[in-house]
């Protein structure tokens, strides 16, 4: 029996219309040698641990299923981590059940990962669909090849996507299970935007990432999805809350004005209102403190807005004058 090279992470939880689908993709890969999948069955209620087992009885392919099993639904941060846990590989890939992989996804991802030994995090692109929208993370013009500047790296995955920046996903990542072990990157449980965190939490650790110039993975966003599932800004907020006062817990002196640009875009991603008295509250005191930091956000519309009228033109005032004192301060020579 080779030696295991990568180990694929497969949560499975109330995927039933996807999950057949998703294990066709796995099992259709032209690189299957040293290749186990780690299916985490997380307790679901509906059919999708059947016809896991319906599929595997009838796969006669080189690719080693393993089925863990939860006693209780924990989240798929846990299942994430139960697959880490499990894992034999030298590198993981995680897997969303409702998404799928091309069929050379692990023979290129694997292919730059025996080219840049040293990178601890192979990045390749991917194609989103939405409401029969397409849209592509792709990895071909903005990104090098290989990057070994820690700096660099932070910066990129604190962008968030977009033409410079990585989403922010855990998914079609090869990830070294010894770097994931050494930093203690694990998925935060009982918590959602599980993937904001980890990946701010990355961006402190990366020291060598690679670039795979294919796209290799499909990620469908369901409707009925938790994250579309909250019925307003604040509800949706409300769940980001420990997520969001982790961030600010471990900012680092060096990329501030970057996690903070980080923090900042997934506040306003979630769409407070403000109407919800406590959340209104929680949010404006992280904001604040960026505010404190002299770290400015593109826009203090959110902020203000949800602010009771009565103290919106005091907090202008306010602002307006810790303006004025940082840009006289700007105006002073460096040299004597």
């Amino acid at each position: 029996m080779p030696e295991t090279l990568v180990s694929i992470i497969l949560p499975v939880y109330n995927v039933q219309e996807y999950i057949t689908e998703c294990l066709s993709s796995i099992a259709a890969q032209s690189f299957t040698a040293g290749v186990e999948c780690i299916i985490v069955d997380d307790c679901g209620a509906d059919r999708s641990m059947p016809l896991v087992q319906e599929f595997l009885n009838g796969y006669h392919g080189e690719i080693r299923f393993r089925i863990v099993r939860h006693e209780r639904n924990r989240g798929l941060s846990a299942a994430r981590n139960t697959g880490i846990m499990n894992a034999k590989g030298k590198y993981v890939l995680f897997i969303d059940s409702d998404d799928t992989i091309s069929s050379d996804c692990l023979l290129r991802l694997t292919e730059v990962a025996s080219k840049y030994p040293k990178a601890e995090m192979v990045v390749a692109g991917a194609k989103v669909d939405w409401k029969h929208l397409q849209k592509y993370y792709t990895m071909e013009k903005a990104f090098p090849d290989y990057a070994d500047n820690p700096q660099w790296i932070a910066r990129v995955i604190l962008k968030k996507g977009g033409k410079e920046g990585i989403p922010v996903t855990a998914w079609n990542r090869l990830l070294r299970k010894d770097f994931l072990l050494r930093h203690q990157l694990f998925f935060q449980e009982g918590v959602l935007r599980e993937d904001v965190l980890w990946n701010f939490l990355l961006s402190k650790k990366l020291g060598c990432v690679a670039f795979c110039k294919h796209n290799t993975y499909f990620y469908r966003k369901r409707p009925q999805s938790i994250m579309t599932s909250f019925r307003n800004g604040d509800e949706n907020a409300r769940s980001c809350l420990p997520v969001w006062h982790e961030i600010l817990n471990h900012f680092t002196e060096e990329q501030e004005k970057e996690q903070a640009k980080y923090l900042w875009s997934s506040i306003n991603s979630a769409n407070p209102t403000g109407r919800d008295r406590f959340v209104r509250g929680q949010v404006m005191g992280i904001l604040w403190q960026l505010v404190k930091k002299h770290i400015w956000p593109t826009s203090l519309f959110i902020l203000i807005y949800m602010m009771p009228p009565i103290f919106q033109i005091r907090f202008i005032r306010k602002l307006i004058a810790k303006a004025s004192s940082h840009i006289s301060m700007a105006h002073i020579s460096p040299h004597t």
